[in-house]
């Protein structure tokens, strides 16, 4: 019994498969996973129905004109099957086997498209995540942000370019700066050294008018010294010389009442010779007494001269004594003033080694800091053609990889076709052996020959599809690779672009720092150097003013030593004048001597009784050989009853006689010359002026 023919409209006897419409890759296809469940519960019911009703078989045939065939088949779609023979079961099996075969050939392509489908969508995760693109599908929007990429990296080589033309002005400007520094550094160093000079000047200049000026403070102060002890030496000359004048003009009152003893002598000589023989004994017991009192006299004076002498040493000793205390006193001073001055030298000095140092050092690190930045500046240039190159490189390799990814998609897309036509050409072939399933079986001759022909068309189709799959997948895994690394090499470069301005930046503003911080230490070096201008302007006014100290200190010491000649000279004046009132005084003692002696030989050859000289007066009749001490203490007033005109005519004679032989004595010796003159205007009573005209011509 035949089965009742089925309908190509029944769902459950209907071998159909929804054909893969692509119209764009990978984009519009169905679910797979409906496909196979669809087609396997189709090829199930299918191999249901052929084992339940072997005769089933014979209604599959398969002929070339059919008018189920549609009109718009596809030129390659495969011939009809022949029509198998009636009843061969084993004609069926092996046609449910080559159907088993072609449904498991259609589930590994099933496979194949869901993990395309898989990739597909990874792929459009990796593009969603990493750019703005939804989809792989989204050619325009890939190409957008590829563009815009494309831009970007142009941007990034004109601000590159834009860098290294700043980076070639910083260059010049580092060296101009360079320049600049060298010059100023060098500059700087001879200014450092000059001012070295010029300090070094100054000091020895200083220590020089120091030394000079110590030395005339020394020498003023050994020279006020001098003066002191010259003044006090002269006051004390003034003093012997007044002592000397007070002794001279006792002398001269000595002559005077020796003249009047004279006279008194003369007057009373008469009365002495008369005396003579009485007194004799007596006089000669005065003469020794008067040679005892001499001697004692002498001895005294001695006494008082080697007193004299004695408080003289013992005042030149004080004054050395005092002199050397002064001078130790005076060297302690200028020891510690020195001292303090070397100090106070060696301070100054240290301070502007120290100055020196810290500049030499600031310097030195300026330029070490220059050449850092030089270095710097070299390696980021080096690393900025690097990263060029590297940019380049990549954007090559972007290129040729878009290209390559553009051609695969192409190949994807005429794959998606061919998997496409050869489905339908699968749904036609089956819809042709289910419509001629109703028909008469043909020869078994014919189905086998169909059947082997359809098996090698379809395996060849199937191996080629699974081998272009293959390379599609294969080319899609490295595309995605060499994508995803190129975007990450891209963001990768993008950042390392993003550090390399930063960095750009940031050295700039270092280079825009140093730059301030170096013409700040310029400045700094500019007003230090006008300080040590001022510094040594203020030394050069010291120097002058020590220049005038010691100048003045100069003149003060010629002064001092001009006073010091004077006074010297003046201490020799005093002394000869001293001398030659010793000299005076020892005339005058000499000129009494003698003038007692005289006396002494007129009272012996005058005869007694003449005149005035035969009075006798017992009371007053005493020698005038006394001691010049005694004298004075023996001077009387002048008698009331005076002689008469022959008498004093007598008196005349005698008078005039002494002044005879005591002009006579003055004018033997020049050096009494003087005294001479001053016992004159004493005698002829001559006034200041006529003293002062003799004194002068003599």
């Amino acid at each position: 019994m035949s089965p009742p023919p089925r309908s190509s409209s029944d769902p459950e006897n209907n071998i159909s498969i929804n054909p893969l419409t692509l119209p764009e890759p990978l984009v519009s296809a169905p679910a797979p996973q409906i496909l196979e469940d669809s087609s396997t519960r189709s090829i199930d019911h299918v191999s249901s129905e052929l084992d339940s009703d072997p005769l089933a078989a014979s209604h599959l045939t398969v002929t070339e004109d059919t008018p189920s065939e549609p009109k718009d088949r596809p030129p390659n779609t495969p011939e009809a099957l022949p029509e198998p023979d009636g009843g061969s079961p084993a004609h069926v099996e092996a046609l449910q086997e080559r159907l088993k075969v072609l449904e498991q050939r259609f589930a590994d392509v099933s496979t194949s498209f869901k993990q395309l489908k898989s990739d597909k969508t990874a792929a459009d995760a990796v593009l969603r995540e990493l750019t703005a693109v939804e989809s792989i599908t989204d050619s325009a929007g890939l190409g957008e942000y590829l563009r815009g990429l494309h831009q970007k990296d142009e941007i990034s080589r004109d601000e590159i370019k834009k860098l290294n033309a700043r980076l070639g002005g910083y260059d010049d400007r580092i060296e101009e700066l360079r320049d600049t520094h060298r010059l100023e550094s060098r500059s700087q160093s001879d200014q450092v050294e000059s001012l070295r000079k010029q300090v070094g000047d100054m000091e020895a200049a200083l220590n020089v008018a120091k030394k000079a000026t110590t030395r005339a403070e020394d020498e003023s102060d050994k020279r006020k010294v001098e003066v002191d002890r010259l003044n006090g030496e002269i006051e004390k000359a003034r003093k012997l010389a007044k002592d000397e004048e007070e002794k001279g003009v006792k002398a001269i009152g000595l002559l005077k009442t020796v003249r009047q003893k004279l006279l008194k002598a003369e007057k009373e000589r008469d009365e002495a010779v008369k005396e003579v023989s009485t007194h004799k004994e007596k006089a000669k017991l005065e003469r020794e007494k008067e040679k005892s009192e001499k001697a004692k006299l002498e001895s005294d004076i001695e006494v008082v001269r080697a007193e004299k002498e004695k408080d003289i040493n013992g005042l030149k000793l004080h004054f050395d004594r005092e002199l050397a205390n002064m001078k130790d006193r005076l060297e302690k001073d200028f020891s510690a003033r020195k001292g303090q001055f070397e100090i106070d030298a060696i301070a100054m000095k240290a301070l502007y080694q120290k100055e020196i140092d810290q500049k030499s050092a600031r310097v030195s690190a300026l330029e070490s800091s220059v050449r850092s930045l030089s270095n710097e500046k070299s390696n980021l240039f080096d690393q900025l053609q690097l990263r060029q190159a590297e940019v380049e490189s990549s954007q090559s390799r972007l290129e040729e990889l878009q290209n390559k990814m553009n051609e695969l998609q192409f190949q994807l897309r005429e794959a998606d076709e061919r998997i496409s036509l050869l489905t339908e050409e699968l749904n036609e072939s089956r819809r042709e052996l289910e419509s001629r399933s109703f028909k008469p079986a043909t020869s078994a001759d014919e189905s086998t020959r169909l059947r082997s022909a359809l098996e090698s068309k379809y395996e060849a189709k199937i191996a080629e599809l699974n081998a272009k799959l293959a390379a599609a997948d294969k080319d899609r895994s490295e595309i995605e690779v060499t994508l995803s690394r190129s975007l990450q090499q891209k963001a990768l470069e993008v950042e390392s672009l993003r550090m390399v301005a930063e960095s750009s930046a940031r050295v700039k503003e270092d280079v825009d720092n140093q730059i301030s911080r170096l013409t700040g230490e310029r400045d700094n070096f500019a007003r230090e150097l006008s300080d040590c201008q001022k510094h040594i302007s203020d030394l050069e006014q010291q120097q002058e003013k020590f220049l005038e100290l010691e100048a003045a200190s100069k003149k003060q010491y010629h002064e001092s030593v001009a006073g010091a000649e004077l006074l010297e000279r003046q201490i020799t004046e005093i002394k000869a004048r001293e001398a030659a009132l010793r000299a005076s005084n020892k005339a005058l003692r000499e000129e009494l001597r003698k003038v007692q002696s005289s006396a002494a030989i007129l009272e012996r050859q005058r005869n007694p009784g003449v005149g005035y000289w035969a009075r006798e007066n017992p009371s007053d009749a005493r020698l005038s050989s006394s001691s010049s001490s005694d004298l004075p203490s023996r001077v009387s007033s002048p008698r009331v009853g005076s002689p008469e005109l022959p008498q004093a005519k007598d008196d005349e004679e005698i008078n005039l006689e002494y002044l005879r032989n005591v002009i006579l004595q003055f004018l033997e010796h020049k050096e009494m010359r003087p005294h001479l003159i001053k016992v004159l205007s004493i005698i002829l009573r001559f006034t200041p002026q006529e003293t002062r005209r003799l004194v002068a011509k003599v």
